[in-house]
């Protein structure tokens, strides 16, 4: 997945950072881990279920789940998107690099990624 696209996703307006508007994200944070297709709906279920928690979390400002068939594997990113690094601190922990893993992960990720990415977001062109 190119991630010039998942960072084109995850941008917000550079007018809403100069004014400080807590009501709108300033951090997206983006995981990206792949299955087997043969059970990318099962985990797709399963992601779907445990994200849809994500509003509920203080700081929260909602989210994505991007998905791509590539032949024997799927791909899956989630982007959420936070008003600062500090919810982002609350919800994952000290090190906000490292991925805040699901309980059943490892029955359905292929080499799970270690560390997610967390983006200042500058600009929003989406329509």
């Amino acid at each position: 997945m190119k991630r010039a696209l998942l960072l084109a996703l995850a941008l917000i307006s550079a007018d809403t950072l100069a004014t400080g508007d807590k009501k709108n994200p300033t951090v997206a944070r983006h995981w990206h881990g792949k299955v087997a297709t043969a059970r990318a709906a099962e985990y797709e279920a399963y992601l779907r279920a445990a994200i849809a928690k994500f509003p509920s979390i203080k700081g929260n400002h909602g989210y994505q789940m991007l998905r791509e068939p590539a032949g024997e594997v799927t791909h899956f990113s989630v982007i959420s998107y936070w008003e600062s690094r500090d919810a982002i601190h609350a919800y994952a922990g000290e090190d906000i690099s490292k991925v805040h893993a699901l309980p059943r992960d490892p029955e359905f990720l292929i080499d799970p990624e270690p560390n997610v990415h967390n983006y200042d977001l500058v600009i929003d062109a989406r329509r």
